[in-house]
Order: C-alpha cells, then sequence, then structure tokens
C-alpha cells in the first residue's frame, strides 16, 4: 500500500469527487471560462489584490485571487438535495439518506442516547435529592471550599457513614435496565434505518460484491464473467491491478507538479522580485522528467491482478444469491459459510462479500496483502497503546503534583499549574494528531474501517486520561482527620465536571467554528496562494471524520455510567452536551462539511454491540465499590464487602448477568426483521440514473491479453509515453 507525499490516502466521492477542472459558468458580459488550475492573470475582482507599478512595468502581472470563487466551491462540495439546493436544517434523519447510511446512524444514536441518558436523569433525581441531605461536606472539620462543596454535595461522598443505599440501588439497577434497553432498541433501529436508508436510495452496492483471493493472472474480465454469470446476468467486472497506488501518485505528483512549472515560469519575467524562479523552475522540470520516466516504466510493466475485483449484476438478487453460495468470509464470529460452487479455476477458493460503497473505498490501499495489513496493524495498536500509558501518565502526573510538593507557594504554586496545563494540552493534542496518522498508516480499504480504529483508540485515550487524572485527586485536600471520600469528589469531582462542562461549551464552540481547519487557514494561508487552485484547495470544506465524533459522545456515555452513581449530576450535564453536540453536528453536515463518504454501518455497529456493553459492565463493578468505600470506610480507599450492602451486591450481579445473557441475542445477532420487501429490487443497474461505478479514479485504462497495459496516444502523452 503506497499513499500519497502528505501521507494520506486519497478517496474521491462519486463523479463530483473525481472531476479535476472546475469551470465557471459564462457571466451575462460575455467573460470567458476561467479553468481554475491556471493562475489568474487578470481578476475580475480588483479589491482583492492591488497592482504594483513594479510587476506591471516589467510586464508580468501576479495572480490576483478570486476569494469568492473558492467560497462558492466550498459550498458547492456540501450535501445537497437532488434539485441542488441546501438541505433545511429541521431535515429528518431519514431524508439524509443519500449521504450514507453510517452517517445517518451517526445522528440517529446522538438522538436516542439523549433520550436514553435524559431517562436516567430523571431516575436519578431522587438520589440527587437523597445526596442533598447529607451534612459531610459542610461540616466544620472537613473544611471543603468553594466551588467543590457544592459538586460535593450532590454525591454520595455528602452521606454519613453507614447511611442506607438500597433506594440508590434500586433506583440505579432500573438506569442500567434503561441504558440497555436504549442499546437494545438502537440495534433494531439500527436495522430499520439501514433499511430505510438503502431501500430509498439505490446504490452500485445493491448490485456489486467484492472479490478477494484471485491469482495474479487473472487480469480477464470476460473470464470473470463467465464465471459469475450462473448466478445472474453480470453488467461490469472491474478487476484492482497491483501498481495502482504508484500510479496514482505519481499521476498526482504530475499534476502538481505542471501547476508549479506555470508559475514559476510568470515568476521569470520578474527575476528581481523572484531570485530563485529560475532555479525552481529547472528543479521542477526534472522532476516532471523522472515522473514521465517512471510513468513509462509502469506503462511497460506486466500488469498483474492484486487479488481483488468488483462483479456488478444486472439485478440486486442475484448479487444477495453470490455472497449466499460462495464462500464468504464475512459472516458471523460464530458460523463460517460454506461454498456450494466450484472453486476459480477448480484450484481458487474465492471469498466474497457485499461491496462497500465507491466512495467509501480507499483504492490506493486494495493491494496491500492481508498478512501486511494485520502486521501493520499489530504494530500501530502497539505503539497507539505505548502513547496511551505515557500521555495518560504525564496527565496523571502532573495532577498528582500535590505528593511530591505539598508545600508549594503561590508563585510556585501558579507555575505549576501552567506547566500542567501545558502538559495536558500537548499530551492530547499529541494523541489526536498521531492516533489518526497511525490508523492511516495500517492501509484500511475503507473509510469505515479507518474510522473504527480512531474511535475506539481516542476513547480509550480520553477515558484513561479523564479518570486516571481524576484518581490522583485522592489526598489532594484532607480534612481535620485526613484525607476522605468527601474531599475527593470536591476535587477529582469537580475535574471531571470540568471535562463534562469543558466539552460541552469549548470543544463544540471549536466545532462549530472550526477555527483550526477552516478560519485560521483561509485567513492566513489564503492570501499566500499562488494560484487559483491552492486558494480553492484552502477554502475546500472540512470532512466529517466519524470515528473523532463517535469517541466524543462514547466518552462521555462511559464517563456517565462509570460514577454515574455516586455522582448523579453527571447524567443531566452529559444529556445536555450530547443534545448539543446533536445540533452542531447536524448543521456542520448541511451547512459546513464536504459531502460524507457513504460509510456503512460498522462504525455505530460497534459503538452499539461493544462499546456500551462495556460501559454497562463496568458501571456494574465500579457502583458497588463506590458505595462500599463510602458508607464503609470514608477515609480509605479500599475495604472488604459489608453485609449491610448485600442488596447492592445482589442487583449489581443481576444486572451483569442480564447484560451478558442479553449481549448476543439481543446486540450481537442481527434482529429478525422482514425487510427485503420495502422495496422492489427488479430494476436494472444500467436502468438506475447516476449510479456510481466501481472504477477507481487512477484505473489502469486498459489491459490486453497479453497482460500488458493498452494506453492510448492521448493518455501516452499525458502520462509520459511509453507502452
Amino acid at each position: 500500500g503506497i499513499v500519497t507525499p502528505g501521507g494520506r490516502a486519497k478517496r474521491r466521492a462519486g463523479p463530483a469527487g473525481m472531476r479535476s477542472q472546475y469551470r465557471e459558468e459564462i457571466t451575462e458580459d460575455g467573460e470567458m471560462e476561467v479553468d481554475e488550475r491556471a493562475p489568474l492573470i487578470r481578476s475580475r475582482s480588483p479589491a482583492n489584490a492591488p497592482h504594483s507599478s513594479s510587476f506591471s512595468s516589467s510586464g508580468y502581472a501576479p495572480p490576483e485571487l478570486d476569494y469568492q470563487l473558492a467560497e462558492r466551491l466550498a459550498m458547492e462540495s456540501v450535501a445537497r438535495q437532488p434539485d441542488g439546493s441546501l438541505y433545511p436544517l429541521n431535515t429528518r434523519i431519514s431524508q439524509l439518506g443519500s449521504l450514507g447510511t453510517g452517517v445517518g446512524l451517526y445522528l440517529y444514536f446522538t438522538y436516542y442516547a439523549s433520550i436514553s441518558l435524559g431517562a436516567m436523569a430523571v431516575l436519578s433525581l431522587p438520589l440527587l435529592l437523597l445526596n442533598l441531605q447529607g451534612t459531610r461536606v459542610f461540616s466544620a472539620d472537613e473544611q471543603i471550599g468553594f466551588p467543590g462543596n457544592l459538586i460535593a454535595v450532590t454525591t454520595v461522598g455528602n452521606l454519613e457513614e453507614n447511611s442506607p443505599l438500597l433506594v440508590h440501588s434500586l433506583l440505579d439497577f432500573l438506569s442500567v435496565l434503561a441504558f440497555l434497553g436504549f442499546l437494545v432498541y438502537y440495534r433494531r433501529r439500527e436495522l430499520l434505518a439501514r433499511k430505510e436508508i438503502e431501500t430509498k436510495n439505490i446504490t452500485a452496492a445493491d448490485y456489486t460484491v467484492h472479490v478477494s483471493h484471485l491469482p495474479p493472472d487473472a487480469i480477464s474480465e470476460e473470464e470473470l464473467t463467465s464465471y459469475f454469470s450462473r448466478f445472474g446476468q453480470v453488467a461490469q467486472v472491474n478487476i484492482c491491478y497491483k501498481g495502482y497506488a504508484e500510479r496514482a501518485r505519481l499521476l498526482d505528483l504530475k499534476e502538481t507538479t505542471n501547476e508549479e512549472i506555470q508559475e514559476f515560469e510568470r515568476q521569470c519575467q520578474m527575476e528581481k522580485l523572484f531570485p530563485m524562479a529560475k532555479e525552481n523552475l529547472a528543479a521542477s522540470s526534472l522532476l516532471l522528467q523522472q515522473v514521465q520516466r517512471e510513468l513509462e516504466k509502469i506503462n511497460r510493466r506486466r500488469v498483474e491482478c492484486c487479488g481483488h475485483a468488483f462483479v456488478t449484476f444486472m439485478l440486486e438478487s442475484s448479487s444477495r444469491e453470490t455472497v449466499a453460495e460462495v464462500k464468504s468470509g464475512a459472516g458471523t464470529l460464530f458460523a463460517h459459510r460454506q461454498s456450494s460452487c466450484p472453486p476459480f479455476r477448480n484450484l481458487y477458493p474465492l471469498r466474497v462479500e457485499k461491496a462497500r460503497q465507491p466512495s467509501d473505498m480507499v483504492w490506493e490501499n486494495i493491494e496491500m496483502t492481508e498478512r501486511g495489513r494485520s502486521w501493520r496493524q499489530l504494530g500501530t495498536w502497539t505503539v497507539s497503546l505505548v502513547l496511551l500509558l505515557i500521555a495518560t501518565c504525564l496527565i496523571a502526573l502532573v495532577n498528582g503534583k500535590h505528593f511530591f510538593l505539598p508545600q508549594a507557594g503561590l508563585l510556585t504554586g501558579a507555575l505549576l499549574n501552567f506547566v500542567c496545563v501545558l502538559i495536558i494540552i500537548i499530551s492530547n493534542v499529541a494523541m489526536f494528531i498521531l492516533i489518526p496518522l497511525l490508523s492511516r498508516y495500517e492501509g484500511h480499504i475503507s473509510t469505515s474501517e479507518f474510522e473504527i480504529h480512531i474511535m475506539l483508540r481516542l476513547w480509550l485515550f480520553q477515558v484513561l486520561n479523564t479518570l486516571i487524572a481524576a484518581a490522583m485527586f485522592w489526598d489532594a485536600s484532607q480534612s481535620v482527620t485526613g484525607p476522605d471520600w468527601a474531599h475527593w469528589y470536591a476535587d477529582g469531582g469537580v475535574l471531571l465536571i470540568n471535562v463534562i462542562i469543558g466539552d460541552a461549551v469549548l470543544m463544540n464552540l471549536i466545532e462549530f467554528f472550526r477555527p483550526f481547519d477552516v478560519f485560521i487557514p483561509r485567513k492566513v494561508e489564503g492570501p499566500k496562494s499562488r494560484s487559483q487552485a491552492r486558494l480553492n484547495k484552502v477554502y475546500g470544506a472540512p470532512e466529517l471524520s466519524l470515528g473523532m465524533r463517535y469517541q466524543v459522545v462514547l466518552k462521555h456515555f462511559f464517563l456517565a455510567l462509570a460514577l454515574g452513581a455516586a455522582m448523579p449530576l453527571n447524567y443531566a450535564l452529559i444529556t445536555f452536551f450530547i443534545i448539543v453536540t446533536f445540533w452542531i453536528d447536524k448543521h456542520n453536515l448541511l451547512r459546513l462539511y464536504k459531502k460524507p463518504a457513504a460509510v456503512n454501518h460498522q462504525v455505530g455497529h460497534v459503538a452499539a454491540v461493544y462499546v456500551g456493553p462495556l460501559a454497562l459492565i463496568c458501571h456494574l463493578i465500579i457502583t458497588p465499590y463506590l458505595y462500599t468505600v463510602v458508607t464503609e470506610c470514608p477515609t480509605d480507599v479500599y475495604c472488604p464487602p459489608t453485609s449491610s450492602l448485600w442488596g447492592s451486591y445482589v442487583l449489581a450481579i443481576v444486572g451483569i448477568l442480564v447484560v451478558a445473557l442479553a449481549w448476543k441475542p439481543l446486540l450481537f445477532d442481527d434482529p429478525e426483521i422482514e425487510y427485503d420487501l420495502v422495496r422492489a429490487r427488479a430494476l436494472p443497474y444500467t436502468h438506475v440514473q447516476g449510479i456510481d461505478s466501481y472504477t477507481p479514479p487512477r484505473q489502469i485504462p486498459g489491459v490486453s491479453l497479453e497482460g500488458r497495459m493498452s494506453v492510448s496516444p492521448e493518455q501516452q502523452r499525458e502520462e509520459g509515453g511509453g507502452g
């Protein structure tokens, strides 16, 4: 798997993404079209950049940039309705099917999660009132200051020793059932939403299967067509060849180099202002020659299949029948279908699964072998865990500074707090930069898989750094008799509340205004652009990362459930946070983000089937511990179970058993819902207007029977000749 020079595997979505040029409409006064890749010599908006007499006297006009054109291009890449207009902000989620199943499921997930946590907040309201009746926090012995006392008074740390907690346990058990009900309902709603979206939007994936484990010499489309025609009429076959990533990288580099050469040629007219122009032109010309020679070598190379192909049938039923009959590795963990179809050429058992959407594919990574991808994933997960431990230990260390500097003065304490904040910020920023890079290095063949790895790693980091940092506040401040849990809730509990409020306010403001990837680049890098094409890239709409958005929501799920029994205020705060997150994400999706890739349901599936139940199990383990230490040994970190809390222990064990027994039939297994008859799928593939195909944007033009690349004379001139 070879990625582009910036390290990022390129992906183009649909016909609009494959468009290499943008041409303006002819204005009413008859002005000619302007190629967006050429630097503008004459501006239609003189106010954008003042003329310089030194430039004009030498016969060179600097490229004056059309900012309105760049903004219009960015807005045109935002998701739109079939008539070309923007979606209204109050559009129902079910009407956003053209954006893909994954996006719709994320909106459903946050929507129903806010309802579920809102129900848990209502159920925990009596717990909040019972905690307020305690007297420990405001007692003279505790000496808890403002504002920590206002947070601690709402927790179980305000209860006196040996306080009864049966009511707490019962209401918490009901909250657990409410959250489990949300997960079960969402799984059913997930399938219904998938069918609601997929049945209203006919896509190429409905007709196509992804075939893997093909031999290297399987380069004949006719041979594959003949093999799969036993399942139905084949509309087209797209074979993936070795060397695609290298060829795509060289073609992209050739386009960029040509743009630079055009600009350096113009700069050569002004040697006094651009003394390095000739050297830059010579270097770019040399690079272009090297790229052309490499393309010539690729064009002369014998073509081999990388093991993958996409077979598109005329009817959707043929695609489903193929997946059911041919041996598939896409089955469940507990079952593996055996093929009733003879192997390819009677030698090669094929793996066939339902194809992902074309826009979900990362074509540059498809030729990587499964073994190579597995080794990369093992290495990147190891590095990720090491980075997680280092960053979390740094955050825990700075939050536990009171252990080794208990008597710091005012100035020293302020300096230490500044260093602590700086280390925390650097650790967080480093993880948010490195983890996507590591996930990209793994060479995932789809955006969905890439987003899952980002979600799981960042979710793990967020949970670890928050909980461990909060735990380090034990003994941060003490009562007259020493450290106790009331003080911890005033210190560590306040940290958790700050995290929740910080994400609800600061992070959502950043997400709404996007200063780092929209506002600042446009204001700082935009005026430095040397051509209209570069300005258009700077102004390009940002892309939605489902993994990034899911991990934020899942982090607060985990925090709400982990400590919600002891801090019921968390449920209400996190409910508010998720509601705000839902509306901001929906606004950005319909007004700011580039139309997302049509990712599948896998990201939401992992969140609901694996992360959600794990959060419930952790809640049911942590809750009895918090109840025990607060009521039996409020000045110790641990004490053995007590018979006075037998009800809490029994309910926790019952809750764990319920989650364990319900997981496979209600969460892991797909619900028994008939949905294949929702839409008549007898419409042939070739009759669907505007449907995509599985042709990569840099696909090899053609292959001869001898396995040689078929390149037309025009393509030879464009790509550097050879053949």
